[in-house]
């Protein structure tokens, strides 16, 4: 097993965060417009 240094285990935390909260922001964010687009039916037409 080779040394691996605290910046870098800090590093590799620091991107498996980022990576995460974005899934997580992007999930959220499809799901609020999927939710605003069906309570603001009116006057707003998807391109089909």
């Amino acid at each position: 097993m080779k040394e691996i240094s605290l910046f870098e285990v800090v590093l590799r935390t620091v991107a498996r965060f980022a990576a995460v909260s974005g899934v997580i922001g992007l999930l959220l964010w499809v799901t609020w417009v999927m939710l605003d687009v069906k309570s603001m039916q009116s006057g707003f037409t998807l391109p089909s």
